[in-house]
């Protein structure tokens, strides 16, 4: 049973003795005059027994077993002294050490008291090699079934919650977040936990550039922050890319070697398992297409929407949700027949297809509605969305062919999550109510899609003996009439407060006189706007002393009379919709105001395209 063992004496002969007698027997001897050096060599290496003296000058072998055995409990000690009043004394047992020998000491006795301190020292290696193969086989053993679940369960979203889980056990990491390489090939925020703040977390990265040459490395990296060590883990698979996982502030401080091996592996497993996921959802959504449209069906829409779900509540997003009628499609059918109806079924899914992303999804609820989910979409991009979708539609071929002999009654709504409403059916329910508020809109019973910008607004103004305009208790409120000559600059400012009240929302402002000037209520309220305004905001008007506006673009319309005659406020937000046209006469101004969202998308809309305006 040799072993490293270190001999504590002030006495040279008894050192010298004693490494002679040890060595012959096999043992590694070290031999050290006193207290303080044998503090060094415990510090440096580690001994299988001490034998010291116990009368040294200094620090005696007393206090040094003490020293030793705040190091290690179970550091074997042989006390030497030349006192025989050390055997048995209760410094001695209360110190527990293996033996104590008295001065001169026969060799035999030397050699028992040394081969059963040792002997017992191997046994106590033995056990805690055993238990460390013990615990490194259940860690193995654990760390495999993790493996095995990630490639038993294709399921995609569960998947990647897994994994973080997983990482983040396994490195003993108290936060976790993980890239999943999407249908365009970035790396898209999935999940994430732990003492992560979104914010600061990418929703999307690429994998080329600097990422590149370290996920074609396929192999864990260590980088550190200014808070603590952050250990980055591709997930590879053949060589294919399929995600990235980070993990933050670990419990020991620090990441180990074991925890960037067993990620390693975990993530390897990973990555395969992502893969089969995506593989299984590419196929589910193969099969569980209409034949006619390649619309996803009812079924798998209502499935995916709950996961969406689950996705905005847990980590806070947003998305939003459309549906399209086609509410003359049963007269189209009776008129032009079944398959010219199917045409323009067809021809607004192949529309629609066209302008959604990779990860917005189209599904036929029934022969004539549709539904769309936006996910990352707030309530203003929803509506800018269904502007751009009707338009897509009007330039489909197939629809053109059927409206040249009977136009399409197409009529859209939306809703966004949490705003509108917590689960599907609330969201369902609010675009319903929307779309019947298009339907009941001046929009539609006026018929003013097909009319110039201008021409809507004489139309909408009108004079004092044109009729009433048509009301309707499901479309937000219209009038027309006398308005005070103060409204158009009382309106500016109270616009003007909201912006810098929520200057994150989005949305279009549109202000339009004959002059721009420095002095208008909008350019003053806005001058200490804050720079992250999100609404974009114009002034339109022969220009005067408004070169240019921190908060605002002024757009010049030099020598355009119909500008000249009139004021207008054209605004549509995520929390407002409301329109202002008025000309002013020598006995009072008449103008037009609406709520209508439909009018004000409309009038949005038509001006844009009249003075060749950037859409949003």
């Amino acid at each position: 049973m040799a072993g490293p063992i270190l001999v504590v004496d002030d006495d040279l002969f008894f050192r010298q003795l004693a490494t002679d007698l040890l060595s012959r027997r096999g043992h590694r001897v070290v031999a050290v005059e006193n207290a303080t050096l044998a503090l060094e060599e415990v510090a440096r290496a580690t001994f299988d027994l001490v034998l010291t003296d116990v009368v040294m000058p200094g620090v005696d072998g007393f206090a040094l077993t003490a020293r030793l055995r705040e190091r290690d409990p179970e550091q074997e000690v042989i006390l030497v002294s030349t006192r025989d009043d050390v055997q048995g004394s209760e410094v001695a047992l209360r110190l527990g050490v293996a033996d104590c020998l008295v001065k001169p000491i026969e060799e035999a006795d030397l050699l028992l008291a040394v081969d059963r301190a040792m002997e017992r020292a191997q046994l106590r290696h033995e056990r805690a090699r055993l238990q460390d193969e013990n615990l490194e086989f259940a860690r193995f053993h654990n760390l495999q079934q993790r493996c095995l679940e990630l490639l038993s369960h294709p399921d995609l979203e569960w998947l990647q919650e897994r994994v973080i889980a997983d990482l983040g056990a396994v490195c003993d990491a108290q936060s976790a977040a993980l890239w999943v390489v999407d249908d365009r090939g970035d790396l898209a925020l999935r999940s994430y936990r732990g003492l992560l703040d979104k914010q600061f977390l990418p929703e999307k990265m690429s994998p080329e550039g600097p990422l590149a040459l370290r996920l074609r490395e396929a192999a864990p990296w260590l980088a550190r922050d200014e808070r603590s060590p952050v250990l980055y883990v591709p997930l590879v698979a053949a060589g294919e890319v399929m995600g990235l996982a980070q993990l933050s502030d670990p419990l020991t401080g620090d990441f180990r070697t074991e925890h960037t091996r067993d990620a390693k592996v975990l993530a390897d497993f990973a990555a395969v398992g992502v893969k089969n996921g995506r593989k299984l959802m590419a196929l589910q959504r193969l099969g569980l297409r209409d034949r006619d449209t390649a619309a996803y069906n009812l079924s798998y829409f209502t499935d995916y929407a709950s996961k969406e779900i689950y996705k905005a509540r847990r980590y806070g997003r947003t998305f939003s949700l459309l549906t399209f009628s086609i509410d003359n499609l049963p007269l189209v059918r009776v008129r032009l027949g079944a398959q010219d109806a199917k045409k323009a079924v067809r021809g607004i899914i192949k529309a629609l297809s066209k302008i959604i992303r990779d990860s917005d999804v189209i599904a036929k609820a029934s022969d004539q509605e549709f539904y769309l989910l936006l996910p990352e979409t707030d309530f203003f991009g929803a509506m800018m969305f269904v502007r751009r979708a009707v338009a897509a539609v009007r330039d489909e071929p197939d629809v053109q062919d059927v409206e040249q002999r009977l136009p399409l009654a197409l009529v859209g709504g939306a809703s966004t999550f949490p705003k509108d409403g917590e689960d599907f059916d609330e969201l369902v329910h609010r675009c319903r109510r929307r779309m019947d508020e298009r339907r009941a809109s001046l929009q539609r019973r006026l018929m003013l899609d097909g009319l110039p910008f201008w021409d809507e607004v004489d139309l909408l103004l009108g004079t004092p003996n044109s009729p009433r305009l048509p009301t309707d208790d499901r479309a937000e409120p219209s009038r027309r009439g006398k308005v005070a000559d103060v409204l158009f600059d009382e309106l500016q400012v109270e616009i003007a407060r909201e912006l810098v009240r929520d200057p994150g929302s989005r949305g279009l402002l549109y202000v339009g006189g004959p002059e721009i000037r420095a002095d208008l209520p909008l350019a003053v309220g806005l001058e200490q706007a804050p720079p992250d305004l999100s609404s974009r905001i114009y002034l339109l008007g022969r220009r005067v002393d408004l070169e240019s506006h921190a908060a605002l673009t002024p757009v010049f319309l030099e020598g355009d009379e119909r500008v000249a005659r009139h004021e207008f406020i054209l605004w549509l937000s995520e929390s407002a919709s409301y329109a202002l046209i008025q000309r002013r006469g020598r006995g009072a101004t008449w103008g037009f105001h609406t709520s209508d969202t439909a009018v004000v998308d409309g009038l949005i809309s038509k001006l844009q395209a009249e003075y060749d305006l950037q859409p949003y």
